[in-house]
């Protein structure tokens, strides 16, 4: 399933091709939002070519990776942590449900909430694609060294103030 990563050309190089050989100029590229976005850019492409064929986007499978590793964790609970309307939750809940990957059973104790858990071939499948996922993120940070690996990902986690 693996995937070799595929850099291409570097994105100024294409930009500047794109712009009849004269190279953009933009402050943007100072600016530390735009970086992170591009950088999220980046890791998405990356996350379609190594995940298809497998019906997974990067937001299905972060839900998936949550009820994974919380067996009967709620819809809601996954809004809240994931920051994602509780509709949207539900979309990416019911392609999991018809893929198989998933199940929901009713919480004996709140009649009216229901609870998730990944089925055997849903653990099955997880298995595999979270080796593609380390796989893949070991390859977008492959630049970094080690402690700089640390260190970004512990400074993502202190951007993300509000978690």
């Amino acid at each position: 399933m693996a995937r070799k990563l595929r850099l291409g050309l570097p994105r100024a190089r294409r930009a500047a091709d794109a712009n009849g050989g004269a190279a953009i100029q933009s402050p943007l590229r100072e600016s530390p939002s735009f970086l992170v976005r591009m950088a999220q850019l980046s890791a998405f492409d990356e996350f379609y070519r190594y995940f298809a064929g497998l019906n997974m986007t990067p937001a299905r499978f972060s839900v998936f990776v949550l009820i994974v590793n919380n067996p009967g964790v709620r819809p809601g609970a996954l809004t809240e942590e994931l920051r994602v309307k509780p509709s949207n939750i539900a979309n990416l809940v019911n392609a999991l449900v018809a893929d198989g990957f998933v199940d929901r059973r009713r919480d004996k104790k709140e009649l009216r909430a229901n609870m998730l858990f990944a089925t055997k071939s849903g653990l099955k499948a997880f298995k595999e694609m979270w080796e593609v996922h380390c796989e893949l993120d070991k390859l977008l940070l492959q630049p970094l060294s080690a402690s700089e690996y640390k260190s970004f990902v512990a400074l993502m986690r202190k951007l993300d103030r509000f978690s």
